[in-house]
């Protein structure tokens, strides 16, 4: 019969690398989300200045 020991010190380490991860994540996040707004505002530009390209209109 195997007897299982009780180590909590994994417990407290497995909980520390939890918040860890979760911390870094939310971190993160806010670049991601700057990321993404930087991105679509850059590719909304480059469909206007596309369309007005097409249609040929002024440029400036």
């Amino acid at each position: 019969m195997a007897t299982r020991s009780r180590n909590s010190s994994g417990l407290i380490w497995s909980i520390i690398a939890i918040v860890l991860a979760i911390g870094s994540l939310l971190y993160c996040a806010s670049f991601a989300v700057d990321l993404f707004a930087n991105g679509w505002e850059r590719l909304s530009m480059a469909v206007d200045y596309f369309g007005r390209l097409v249609r040929g209109g002024t440029i400036g």
